[in-house]
């Protein structure tokens, strides 16, 4: 059986265990990850330690520590969705303002929605097309391997979700924009020639084009900025803020208020993000377009 198939069978397998039992294993986890495998340890202490000056090295540690128990968690979680019911998804993850999102279920328009690697974005999304009536497309890039590709698809859509690859989304759009929220990661690195640079956690920082070239594209839909907070192990809830009103007269405007946004939330609860990516692995050079 090839690695990555049967990894989703024994990712179904865990599903079925009670959750109380998976947070036993993601304990175990978590040590392994940051202590014995010393999981991408070298790039998060560099990540902390750039975007964090003013901390000392306790501070930095605590942190990291707590990210790993976080990386953890939200891994176990995620396999669980395979199995977890609507109620329990209900009861786990709350929006904090869901009133900015309910208008899009009648008024005829539709939303973009950014928002970044915190907290479980995978349960965010199903939360979100339990709650609403409008239609919820989660945007994703494929994977290489097809039966890792098919498992995460499942999950993104077993409680109602569209997920729509990338490439595809313009398309999808053009035939159908209102009464729809697309849901983006709009904080995954581009390309260093193809993304719009600016400072973000201290640190000059590429962010994708295509969130606020596509946002521009459709005037039939808004923009809503999203965060997903963790308040205690297992149990969420989402903030939302609309974008700047004017961001559709001001080029660059939508981007730079989103990397504010988000900033703003990781400092709130710095372990509460993703640090394990590679975040700043490009560098400006010449021909990088700074939107400072």
């Amino acid at each position: 059986m090839p690695t990555n198939l049967m990894l989703s069978f024994i990712f179904i397998q865990l599903s079925r265990l009670p959750i109380k039992t998976l947070y036993v294993i993601s304990t175990i986890l978590s040590f392994t990850l940051n202590h014995i495998v010393k999981y991408r340890k070298a790039a998060v202490y560099r990540n902390l330690n750039k975007s964090f000056p003013e901390l000392n090295e306790r501070e930095i540690k605590q942190i990291a520590n707590g990210f790993y128990n976080y990386l953890a968690d939200i891994s176990i979680e995620t396999i669980k969705l395979y199995r977890l019911s609507e109620k329990e998804l209900e009861n786990r993850v709350v929006f904090e303002n869901p009133e900015i999102l309910k208008k899009y279920q009648s008024n005829n328009r539709g939303v973009f929605i950014m928002m970044g690697h915190s907290g479980n974005w995978e349960w965010a999304g199903a939360i979100t097309s339990i709650k609403f009536t409008f239609k919820t497309l989660p945007v994703y890039r494929k994977l290489k391997d097809d039966s890792m590709n098919q498992f995460f698809t499942f999950l993104r859509s077993r409680h109602g979700g569209r997920p729509t690859r990338d490439k595809d989304i313009s398309n999808a759009l053009l035939s159908e924009n209102k009464n729809l929220a697309v849901a983006m990661l709009a904080d995954q690195t581009p390309g260093g020639r193809k993304g719009w640079w600016l400072s973000f956690l201290n640190q000059d920082t590429p962010f994708f084009r295509g969130s606020e070239i596509l946002a521009t594209r459709y005037k039939n839909m808004d923009v809503v900025f999203a965060h997903v907070n963790r308040k205690r192990r297992g149990y969420y809830s989402i903030s939302l803020e609309m974008a700047p009103s004017q961001w559709r007269s001001e080029p660059f405007l939508l981007t730079k208020s989103f990397a504010k946004f988000l900033e703003t939330n990781i400092k709130k609860d710095p372990s509460n993000w993703l640090w394990s990516h590679k975040r700043w692995k490009h560098t400006p050079n010449s021909k990088s377009h700074f939107i400072d």
